[in-house]
């Protein structure tokens, strides 16, 4: 009998071991400037563009020659960078920081995929991590065939997250999550007793992030965003466990609401207690966990606009009444 095909589980259980950022490497990464502005030094632009990265690591980076123009020469912090072009920040012998790897199908079709994203796992390349993220897995275990992200978890959130394979269904699908039409169910657990067992926020959240990389409310410049919650249970130990449902999908909605109101996520090495921002925004494998988990997705589906719903069965520790270390 031939040998049946790998599933995309174990093509993806494959590719991961080793972790394919765990050997050292050059990496590139592009920044393109805005067209229609005046030649600036590229100090400048990289301060900007970037206000979440100190000054001085910008400095550093330029006098260690790691920015080339288009052909191939290095920049000095210094020189006139026009409109219009395309800088190539270089990051020598690169390693990333490890990730969570228990990648599940949940469900695979022609059109789509959904799968149960584990934690700590990047989505795409951002920040440290390059070939240690979702999008880079799945290109490797279904290669030449290049899944396209509908939308996106952060990097210490758990659950269904849905990948399309062709542009028509990425436009589709994305359609339905911008106009709010995507039913969405979180799982989370945070620091106080919210006194109702329904409520709802609406703080605007900033489009551009803050210094530590983090969103944060903003009355006056700040996107529309809405969230509703349900108390499932208030726990001993001084946490409750929450439904959220999202209306809108800004980044770290969740997370800003819930801080904002004074009931921190536990595990959030960001959005901390007493209203603190911390200084570390994607955790290690083997730290305490984020306790944000996307449990259920339903949608239309891109080929026959069906409905379709997807349940996450993963088990989570820090759900449980008798788990003091959430």
């Amino acid at each position: 009998m031939p040998d049946r095909p790998e599933s995309l589980e174990q093509r993806l259980a494959r590719v991961v071991e080793p972790l394919p950022g765990a050997t050292p490497y050059d990496n590139t990464r592009p920044i393109s400037v805005a067209p229609g502005t005046p030649p600036r030094p590229l100090i400048d632009i990289l301060i900007e563009r970037f206000p979440h990265i100190p000054a001085a690591e910008w400095e550093s980076r330029c006098d260690a020659g790691r920015f080339t123009g288009p052909t191939g020469r290095v920049l000095s912090k210094t020189g006139p960078v026009a409109a219009g072009s395309r800088v190539i920040q270089h990051f020598p012998a690169t390693t990333e920081p490890a990730v969570a790897t228990d990648i599940r199908v949940v469900h695979e079709d022609d059109w789509l995929l959904v799968l149960d994203k584990p934690a700590p796992l990047p989505m795409h390349p951002a920040g440290r991590f390059n070939r240690n993220t979702l999008q880079h897995f799945l290109r490797l275990a279904m290669a030449p065939e290049i899944p396209l992200p509908v939308h996106r978890l952060d990097a210490n959130t758990t659950g269904l997250v849905v990948f399309a394979r062709d542009r028509g269904s990425c436009h589709a699908l994305q359609r339905q999550f911008a106009g709010g039409t995507v039913a969405k169910r979180y799982l989370v657990r945070v620091h106080g007793h919210p006194p109702n067992d329904g409520f709802e926020l609406s703080y605007p959240i900033s489009n551009a992030p803050g210094q530590t990389g983090t969103h944060a409310v903003d009355h006056a410049n700040g996107r529309p965003s809405h969230t509703g919650f349900t108390v499932l249970s208030r726990l001993d130990d001084g946490t409750s466990l929450l439904e959220a449902r999202p209306g809108t999908g800004r980044t770290n909605q969740i997370r800003i609401h819930l801080w904002q109101a004074g009931y921190p996520i536990c595990g959030d090495p960001a959005y901390l207690t007493n209203q603190r921002i911390g200084a570390t925004q994607t955790l290690a494998p083997e730290d305490p966990p984020m306790a944000l988990h996307a449990l259920r997705l339903a949608f239309r589906h891109p080929r026959d606009g069906r409905a379709v719903e997807f349940v996450s069965s993963r088990e989570l520790r820090w759900t449980s009444r008798d788990d003091r270390t959430a």
